[in-house]
C-alpha cells in the first residue's frame, strides 16, 4: 500500500510506502505509548492512595495517644487533688499557716529563656509520654511521703494528747505541792509524791488525759482512788474521792468527770491528791499541767 502526502499550498509531495511490517511496528509502538501512560496513571493513582492510608494510619495513632495521654492527665489531676487535700492536712497539723504555703495555687515561676542548641526544642510524642509518666510515679511517690509524714503527726498529735495537761479540779488550789514535806499526822518530814488541791466536797474531778481505768478501788491510804492508764508507761492517779464515776475498763478522754472531789482514806479535809506516775515513779504534776506550748526551764527541770 503506497500513501501520498501532498502540502496543502502544492507545493511538495511525500510519498510512504506501507508494508505489512510497518503496519505491525506501527501498532506495537501505539499500543506500548498505550501501555505506558496506563501504567503510569496507575501508578500515581496508586501512589496518592498510599499516602492517604499512611495519613489515615498517622491520624488514626495519634488519636489513639491523644487519648492515652488525656486519660493519663485526668489521673495526674486526681492525684494532684489528692496531694493538695493531704499538702492542707500536714500543713494544719504541723500548725503552718495557709498564707505560708498556699497548695491550691500553683506556685509562681520565672526566668530568661535559653535554648540548648545541640537539643532539639520540640517536644515529641514520646518525650511527652515519658514525661507524663514520670510525673505519676513523683506524684505517687511524693503522695507516700505525705501520708507517712501525716501518720508521724497523727501520732504524735495523740501522744500529746494522752500526756496529763488537762487540770483535774478547776475550782481547787494547790494546798500542797510535791517533794519533801512535813506530814500532817506524824509531823515527820516525808516525800509527798502528788499534788493536793483543795476544794469543795462534791467539787468535779476530770481526767487530766485521755486513756483507760486500770485501778478503781479503796486504799487505806488514798481512800477511795482511781488510777489512769495512758499509755508508754505513764499512769495518774485521784486519791481521796467521796464518788467514783468510772469503772475499771472504761475508756476516759481527757476533761471527762470521772470523780467527785472527798475526804476518803488518811486525809484531813476534802481535797483532791493527784498523782503522777512514769515507768512506776512519780514524777512532779507540775509539771505536766503546765502550758504545753511555752514550758519554762523550771518547768523542764520539774519534767525530769
Amino acid at each position: 500500500m503506497q500513501i501520498i502526502m501532498v502540502h496543502p499550498r502544492g507545493t511538495r509531495v511525500v510519498r510512504f510506502e506501507l508494508t505489512r511490517l510497518r503496519a505491525v511496528l506501527a501498532l506495537t509502538l501505539m499500543c506500548a505509548l498505550v501501555a505506558a501512560a496506563a501504567s503510569g496513571l496507575t501508578w500515581q493513582f496508586a501512589s496518592r492512595g498510599a499516602g492517604a492510608a499512611a495519613v489515615a494510619r498517622d491520624n488514626d495513632y495519634l488519636r489513639e495517644n491523644l487519648a492515652v495521654m488525656a486519660t493519663r492527665v485526668g489521673e495526674l489531676q486526681a492525684r494532684m487533688v489528692r496531694l493538695d487535700a493531704l499538702g492542707e492536712r500536714v500543713s494544719g497539723l504541723a500548725g503552718i499557716s495557709p498564707q505560708d504555703f498556699d497548695f491550691r495555687h500553683v506556685p509562681p515561676r520565672g526566668g530568661p529563656e535559653r535554648h540548648a542548641r545541640s537539643a532539639a526544642a520540640e517536644l515529641t510524642l514520646p518525650d511527652l509520654d515519658t514525661a507524663l509518666k514520670q510525673l505519676g510515679e513523683d506524684a505517687d511517690h511524693r503522695a507516700d511521703y505525705f501520708n507517712v509524714i501525716e501518720t508521724t503527726l497523727q501520732d504524735r498529735q495523740l501522744s500529746d494528747r494522752r500526756l496529763p495537761r488537762v487540770m483535774p479540779v478547776a475550782t481547787g488550789y494547790n494546798a500542797s505541792s510535791f517533794g519533801a514535806r512535813i506530814d500532817p499526822f506524824s509531823g515527820r518530814r516525808v516525800q509527798h509524791d502528788g499534788v493536793d488541791f483543795a476544794a469543795p466536797g462534791g467539787t468535779p474531778i476530770v481526767a487530766a488525759a485521755g486513756g483507760v481505768v486500770v485501778a478503781q478501788e479503796w486504799h487505806h491510804e488514798y481512800g477511795n482512788m482511781i488510777d489512769i492508764d495512758h499509755g508508754n508507761g505513764l499512769k495518774t492517779r485521784y486519791a481521796h474521792v467521796s464518788r467514783s464515776l468510772v469503772k475499771v475498763g472504761d475508756l476516759v478522754r481527757a476533761g471527762q468527770n470521772i470523780a467527785q472531789v472527798g475526804s476518803t482514806g488518811r486525809s484531813t479535809g476534802s481535797h483532791l491528791h493527784f498523782e503522777v506516775h512514769v515507768n512506776g515513779q512519780a514524777r512532779n504534776p507540775a509539771g505536766f499541767l503546765m502550758s504545753a506550748t511555752a514550758p519554762t526551764p523550771t518547768d523542764r527541770a520539774a519534767i525530769r
